[in-house]
């Protein structure tokens, strides 16, 4: 499979980049492929030595249209004897490589995601929080992929070398600025969620913010209350068995919560302070 990496904008246009900061980009971008990619083949999330791995990831080929960057990932033998794709019915290895990388760039850049695709579901449904984990992970990789916006390029496209037409990620200005740049909100509000994923060691998870259709990382401040870790298991409890088992559950839970913002005034992270079944209960 082939990945092709476009930089497009500035200096680009004619066909360069300046060396330093178009390093750095394509030194973040290559991480952030590596930690997806080897997600499919290990069934883990691994933040270095990607020696050990069977997975073979070349630059191929370095070109102008403005200046495109290829890479060559060879990991479907790997993947299809691996223990994610043995899980996830009905898929198909690059098909999933490159749902999995758009859902998570989408995610860590704070973009509004559509529904998510068959694969998707099934994966998140069978290896629940597995997708919020890789999502944490390429985080602070991502950020650096955007170290050469604004200075020589305006704008990142990646996508299948053979689907050109189907970008899988747009790494631009405003992912930049969404990525880099923080805002503290100290304001109480209050919100329904439904929680994603919780790690029970850290205090810390994903909930999905029911209004604007998408994931928000979390943590839990240092004195929340017993009510308020069961009310986050029961939701992820509901969330799972609708999901596994088709049943017939609400995981929607109310939240008082303060956050961090990006400069536009999307929500990038919140800190939970306390969590009940309806705001009812808040008083």
């Amino acid at each position: 499979m082939f990945i092709n990496v476009n930089f497009s904008g500035g200096l680009a246009d004619a066909h360069r980049l300046p060396a330093y900061d178009g390093a750095k980009s394509l030194e973040g971008i290559t991480r952030s492929l590596l930690i997806v990619t080897n997600f499919l083949v290990e069934g883990r999330v691994r933040h270095r030595e990607f020696g050990r791995v069977p997975l073979t990831f070349n630059i191929v080929a370095q070109q102008p249209g403005s200046f495109e960057t290829v890479f060559e990932i060879a990991y479907t033998a790997a993947v299809i004897g691996g223990p994610v794709i043995q899980e996830v019915a009905g898929s198909v290895a690059s098909n999933l490589l490159t749902e999995l990388i758009s859902t998570t760039f989408k995610r860590a850049t704070g973009l509004t995601e559509e529904r998510p695709s068959a694969e998707i579901i099934d994966l998140e449904a069978t290896r629940s929080g597995d997708v919020d984990a890789i999502v944490d992970a390429i985080e602070p990789a991502l950020r650096q992929s955007h170290t050469v916006i604004n200075h020589g390029v305006t704008n990142i496209t990646i996508h299948n070398y053979a689907q050109p037409e189907q970008p899988v990620a747009r790494l631009n200005r405003e992912t930049k600025g969404y990525m880099w740049d923080n805002v503290i909100d100290d304001r109480v509000r209050v919100k329904l969620f439904s929680v994603a994923s919780f790690n029970a060691n850290q205090g810390t998870g994903r909930a999905f913010d029911l209004e604007e259709g998408r994931s928000i990382p979390f943590k839990l401040a240092p004195d929340t209350d017993r009510q308020t870790v069961d009310t986050l298991l029961g939701s992820i409890s509901s969330y799972t068995r609708r999901r596994r088992l088709g049943d017939n559950l609400t995981s929607a839970i109310a939240l008082v919560y303060t956050c961090v913002l990006a400069v536009d005034g999307r929500v990038k992270k919140i800190t939970i302070q306390r969590a009940r079944n309806d705001i009812s209960q808040l008083g």
